[in-house]
């Protein structure tokens, strides 16, 4: 049973874009880590009746939404449910952005201020890790 236990963390682990991982339980201890890759963010723009994609090798600015566990990122309530938010979005201080699922347990992460969504950093369902960035909030002045 440990041996398929080890072989699921270790397929999700692949599969998401977590680049280091520490997990304990009783007696059972794994560190996983992968080189990460740098990422790049894609404006598409509109020229000529064709749509041209522009490299934006800056940071998001703004405000990050980050995880304070280690677990399993849901951007809605259940796959039926419509996201909590998406970019463009307008939130409020202390509204859902997002469910983190960790050990069998739904948190939800609440939007550390006012603002509006302007970029969502992970996909539905990827493992993420303590303090990852999962969106970018930018404040309303």
């Amino acid at each position: 049973m440990k041996l398929d236990f080890i072989k699921q963390i270790m397929s999700e682990f692949d599969q998401s874009n977590v680049t280091k991982m520490k997990v304990e339980i009783d007696d059972l201890k794994i560190e996983l880590e992968k080189e990460s890759e740098k990422v790049e963010y894609v404006k598409p723009l509109e020229k000529e009746n064709k749509m041209v994609a522009e490299v934006n090798t800056k940071e998001p600015t703004g405000t990050p939404v980050k995880s304070p566990i280690v677990g399993v990122f849901y951007g809605a309530s259940s796959p039926e449910s419509d996201p909590y938010v998406t970019v463009g979005k307008t939130v409020k201080k202390g509204d859902i952005v997002c469910i983190i699922e960790a050990m069998k347990v739904m948190n939800e992460i609440k939007a550390p201020c006012d603002g509006t969504v302007t970029s969502i950093l992970v996909e539905n369902e990827a493992l993420v890790e303590y303090d990852q960035a999962l969106m970018v909030i930018e404040e309303n002045v």
